[in-house]
């Protein structure tokens, strides 16, 4: 008698649990998909433009120039973002053997040196 009983209970509490769930389907599922491709592409926009685009690039730079471009004697925080692409550049046509900082800068693109060294001329020492 008691897995007669254990059966029913089960059965009855699976079809409270599914009306449940059927009763807030509305709640439960993704809300319809409107044309909203023009806005969703402005707020991308918005979303980079606020995000400095250069600090996912300098982030590979705070290993020894310290998060914020101050680190000991290695500064580049206190330079112009002009002064940065001058001295990356410059590094970019050395030989990559000499120093590491030529192989560095040999793997980036005219724009995203751009973006490093204005990301890092913005940094305020802290």
């Amino acid at each position: 008698m008691k897995k007669k009983n254990f059966k029913a209970i089960s059965v009855g509490a699976f079809f409270i649990a599914s009306l449940t769930l059927l009763s807030c389907k509305d709640n439960l599922m993704p809300p319809e998909k409107t044309d909203n491709s023009v806005a969703d592409s402005e707020l991308m926009l918005k979303a980079g433009a606020i995000d400095m685009p250069g600090r996912v690039l300098a982030s590979n730079c705070f290993q020894c120039h310290g998060t914020n471009g101050y680190a000991g004697e290695l500064k580049i925080g206190e330079q112009s973002a002009s002064s940065i692409i001058s001295d990356i550049n410059e590094m970019k046509s050395k030989d990559p053997g000499k120093n590491i900082m030529n192989v560095h800068a040999r793997a980036y693109t005219p724009e995203e040196i751009k973006l490093i060294a204005e990301y890092i001329s913005k940094q305020s020492r802290n």
